[in-house]
């Protein structure tokens, strides 16, 4: 990685112009987490910039309004929060995305809609950036994906993009008692770092949100053909009675101290973490309450949780909510805490802080290179319920650092973000014409396959 805002290398001309950019992503509305946030943040900077967006993603049964065109590709639900997945990329689907007449393409999931993606990049001989959202192998772990299945994802993913790659086995450590887990964990990862390297092959540029992203996750790239570019989020107003009004549409005293979780919840998040920690302040602090507030997606799961740390009616649980309501739920609450350990950026973190939350955080490397840069306090394993609890009982405490969070989010605007990222696509088109004759990309445009 060289910098931030544009990838290493010496500084060449960049084209000039508007651009026609087609996104592709495995998740949108009327689902909602980080990656939707990004590519509707992105999409607004980009227009405002003179850009064209149209994005290609699952089709649901209803399609949710958006200030830019959205293809919904043939999908089938998976089962899981409402969760649909693409079918997989045929040449017809290539073909659809010729029509959009795209200039380029950046893919932000790697699940279908996204292969489809990088597909169309390579048929269509466009320039290709892809976003590294996610922390693929901590997912991976956390729900302990079969060695099988992720064999037959790898071997689809080469076969699909027509990449042979042989399987490396990553580095195995040897634990007395545990060495055929370890095998299978090895032989997982080696299975996702050979699908990643299809999937990324091509790729004229890999944007990465955070530093924290590169502490966790061997890309495999280039150096030079990684960028950081932190997303913006803006500010949400409220009125002075949203806080009470969520307190009173879900029950919560008015007087309770309130922890307030946004993001899925699921295991990978470390809502257990959380749970347990709201338990040991329940001990001093017998009125607190915590928010979940997101997709539930296991709920016999989180339902044993609650009753092994005997919260009983001290966790609120929302499910998945609009913008504006999130809006409300950080104006109700008086800290925000984020257990999460696999989490690359967190754009909740920003939410938060805009808002005027102090922030707790579970993870030392996303609290350091983080979209907070250090200005959360960070209080992994067993600190975490005496941070919250240092928030929720000594005022001059939590002002203060709900000030440096608040300070530090402000540096990441949706503006700067659109800049950055329009930055970044001029390069991979740059760097796509000095390997792709001008006549040879006019042939394999008008291929869909």
């Amino acid at each position: 990685m060289t910098g931030e805002g544009t990838p290493g290398g010496a500084p060449a001309p960049l084209p000039s112009g508007p651009m026609r950019v087609a996104h592709f992503s495995d998740t949108f509305l009327p689902r909602r987490d980080g990656v939707i946030t990004s590519i509707r943040t992105l999409a607004g900077a980009l227009a405002e910039r003179g850009h064209e967006n149209v994005l290609f993603t699952p089709g649901y049964p209803e399609a949710t309004p958006v200030g830019f065109p959205v293809v919904g590709l043939p999908s089938v639900p998976c089962g899981v929060a409402d969760l649909r997945l693409a079918t997989w990329p045929r040449a017809r689907q290539v073909a659809r995305v010729a029509s959009a007449a795209p200039d380029l393409v950046h893919v932000h999931t790697p699940g279908p809609a996204g292969l489809l993606g990088v597909l169309a990049a390579q048929r269509l001989g466009l320039p290709l950036v892809q976003t590294y959202h996610t922390d693929l192998h901590a997912y991976l772990e956390a729900y302990r994906i079969p060695t099988t299945v992720m064999r037959l994802i790898e071997t689809a993913y080469r076969r699909r993009l027509g990449v042979e790659i042989r399987p490396a086995r990553r580095p195995m450590r040897v634990v007395a008692g545990a060495w055929r887990s370890e095998q299978r964990s090895a032989t997982r990862g080696g299975l996702l770092d050979a699908a990643n390297s299809a999937f990324f092959g091509g790729t004229d540029v890999v944007v990465v949100p955070t530093g924290a992203v590169l502490r966790r996750s061997a890309l495999p790239v280039a150096p030079d053909q990684v960028v950081r570019v932190p997303t913006g989020v803006g500010p949400r107003p409220v009125g002075e009675d949203a806080g009470p009004a969520f307190r009173s549409r879900h029950r919560i005293p008015a007087g309770a101290p309130l922890v307030l979780f946004v993001g899925r919840v699921n295991r990978e998040k470390n809502v257990e973490g959380l749970l347990a920690a709201v338990s040991v302040l329940a001990v001093t602090l017998p009125d607190v309450r915590v928010a979940l507030v997101g997709a539930i997606y296991e709920q016999r799961w989180l339902n044993g949780l609650i009753r092994t740390y005997g919260l009983g009616d001290r966790v609120v649980t929302t499910g998945q909510l609009t913008a504006a309501s999130v809006a409300e739920a950080y104006a109700a609450a008086d800290v925000f805490a984020f257990p999460s350990m696999t989490d690359t950026q967190g754009l909740v973190l920003q939410e938060a802080a805009l808002a005027g939350l102090p922030v707790v955080l579970a993870d030392a490397v996303l609290n350091e290179h983080g979209p907070l840069a250090g200005a959360a306090v960070c209080a992994p394993g067993d600190g975490f319920p005496s941070a919250l609890a240092a928030m929720l009982t000594d005022p001059d405490l939590a002002a203060r650092t709900a000030v440096a969070c608040r300070t530090a989010a402000l540096k990441h605007t949706p503006d700067a973000y659109g800049a950055a990222i329009e930055a970044v696509y001029r390069r991979a088109v740059t760097t796509r014409r000095a390997v792709a004759p001008s006549g040879a990309r006019a042939t394999q445009r008008t291929r869909a396959a």
